[in-house]
């Protein structure tokens, strides 16, 4: 009798640990930077994040949102290049900072849908664990966003060496064409 226990509790077991709803999948590597690894979990929650922020959600704009992975793919693999070389320059920021432009963030996508519970749907993770999981991410683009400044601050450009570069290259720049166009009326008030 007790073996026949034993093998029905391990037959439920079996059958509970199967017959789960919702698959689990180990996460996989989207990208590799030097020593730094971008997980396709990380580069889900950031697509999220930024399809949040520009109102682009996957079932009402399915091509959007493709070209959406793709550009913040390629933005995480510069954000990490960038990374790289601001930790070859020992460049640092304060917890302080991070929480700061966390909270910011984080309001923003807020006001952006809504409402707390709308953002929480949409990411599929509560603030709080999101919080918690983009901390490091947060400040890894602070780091970057110094070390950019760092460059830039040096670099001075005047009007004429812009407009050489223009009417040098500008058979291979990019058209561009107007998006609005503004008109004004002028109506004196007497």
């Amino acid at each position: 009798m007790r073996f026949y226990r034993t093998l029905l509790f391990t037959g439920v077991f079996f059958w509970q640990l199967f017959a789960q709803s919702s698959p689990s999948y180990v996460d996989g590597i989207a990208a590799i930077v030097g020593d730094n690894i971008i997980l396709k979990s990380d580069l889900a929650q950031v697509v999220n994040m930024t399809a949040i922020q520009k109102n682009i959600y996957p079932n009402e704009k399915p091509e959007q949102y493709k070209r959406l992975e793709a550009d913040v793919l390629q933005s995480l693999i510069d954000q990490k290049i960038i990374l790289e070389m601001a930790q070859l320059d020992s460049i640092e920021v304060k917890d302080k900072e991070v929480d700061a432009a966390l909270e910011q963030q984080i309001e923003s996508m807020i006001s952006r849908a809504g409402s707390e519970e709308r953002v929480e749907e949409l990411m599929g993770q509560s603030l709080k664990d999101y919080r918690r999981d983009s901390w490091y991410d947060a400040r890894d683009a602070l780091i970057s966003e110094r070390y950019q400044q760092t460059i830039i601050s040096g670099v001075t450009v005047s009007r004429d060496e812009v407009l050489a570069f223009y009417n040098t290259y500008k058979d291979s720049l990019p058209f561009i064409p107007a998006m609005v166009k503004l008109r004004h009326l002028l109506i004196p008030v007497v």
